[in-house]
């Protein structure tokens, strides 16, 4: 008895608990759209989306400064998430499956006065 209860309690640690842990604290890396066109964007998982859009929004000033002063990434994500909202309304429109999401990101930063 003692013998199943160590190979359980060694399955929960190995199999269960790394998804519990690594699911949450890496919502802002791994985002490979920079380079990408409104059609991938449009074709993309939201957390593809959200750590690109988290790597856009670093690069501006204020909210680097913000996050820095923090100390906490989640100060970042209001910022990646109303940013993707942004984006995905430009990607839907008609005539702009070609064009640079980076364009079109760095075109709603300024229109949302970043």
């Amino acid at each position: 008895m003692k013998r199943v209860s160590c190979i359980f309690t060694l399955m929960i640690v190995l199999f269960i608990f790394p998804l519990f842990v690594s699911a949450d604290n890496s919502w802002y890396e791994g985002g490979a759209l920079h380079r990408a066109i409104a059609s991938q964007w449009n074709k993309a998982s939201y957390s593809n989306k959200l750590a690109t859009a988290a790597d856009w929004a670093m690069v501006r000033p204020k909210i680097k400064d913000k996050v820095e002063q923090t100390g906490d990434m989640e100060t970042l994500k209001p910022f990646a998430v109303e940013l993707i909202q942004c984006v995905d309304e430009a990607a839907a429109g008609k005539g702009y499956d070609n064009m640079k999401v980076s364009e079109l990101a760095a075109s709603c930063m300024i229109l949302m006065g970043w």
